[in-house]
């Protein structure tokens, strides 16, 4: 395989852009494509750097970029000041890439960028993504969705260019309930459950919280790793006063 012409076309016909890179599989395939058939001076990775994203993405991000020579953004966002995301209401998705498309656009636009692109596929449709109606008031672009490829597409694609398929996941409040208050202790405390795992986890991995207790849930593929930290895990835990179950998904 090679990149599908009619992506190759999209991009050409963009120009100069950025691309919001997540640390996640999609953004980063997107990314690699985009320095591929532009040029590496002709793309910009952009990233909003909040207490949403992960150390381990952070730093990932920062590696991929370093390798191809591109560009890297990280613009800083203060969800946390924002009362209408931390009430973490069932419009808190909305909220927070509305504000997020806003100001990376702005600062797209300060870069010289025709267009701003992410990494949203056709399978994206079948979940629910209210991102996705702030990504389309901000006017941004989406070449796999435009090149109709979902998620099989995207992983072909990143075969050929030598990146094999890794689990990535979304923010750090999605493992907050609805309802439950956004505190950037929640949040720490959660990054630091995850983190002594997530370098070498092969399969979905999070930790969600509960009243009382964290909710670790891991794949089946991972059930070694997660009971060799299950001590470290515990003592994270009990410092915050928290108890952990396991969830074996």
């Amino acid at each position: 395989m090679s990149v599908p012409e009619i992506l190759k076309k999209n991009l050409l016909d963009k120009g100069r852009s950025c691309v919001l890179f997540s640390g996640g599989y999609d953004s980063e395939i997107l990314l690699r494509t985009a320095a591929l058939v532009l040029g590496a001076a002709n793309v910009v990775s952009l990233t909003a750097d909040t207490r949403l994203l992960a150390g381990f993405y952070r730093r990932h991000i920062l590696s991929v970029t370093e390798e191809l020579g591109v560009e890297s953004v990280l613009v800083p966002l203060d969800l946390l000041s924002c009362r209408e995301f931390t009430q973490n209401t069932d419009n808190r998705c909305y909220i927070c890439k509305k504000e997020l498309y806003t100001r990376l656009k702005g600062k797209a636009i300060a870069l010289g960028c025709k267009t701003v692109m992410d990494g949203t596929s056709t399978d994206d449709l079948n979940e629910y993504r209210p991102g996705l109606a702030a990504a389309a008031e901000t006017g941004t672009a989406h070449p796999f969705l435009e090149a109709c490829m979902g998620r099989s597409d995207i992983a072909e694609l990143g075969a050929f260019l030598g990146i094999r398929e890794y689990p990535s996941d979304s923010c750090l409040a999605t493992r907050i309930p609805l309802g439950e208050m956004i505190t950037s202790e929640l949040l720490t405390l959660i990054e630091r459950m995850e983190a002594p795992l997530r370098a070498s986890v092969k399969g979905r991995f999070r930790v969600v919280a509960g009243t009382g207790r964290l909710l670790v849930n891991y794949s089946a593929v991972d059930e070694k790793m997660v009971e060799n930290c299950l001590e470290q895990l515990k003592r994270i835990a009990e410092k915050s006063g928290y108890g952990i179950e396991l969830h074996r998904m």
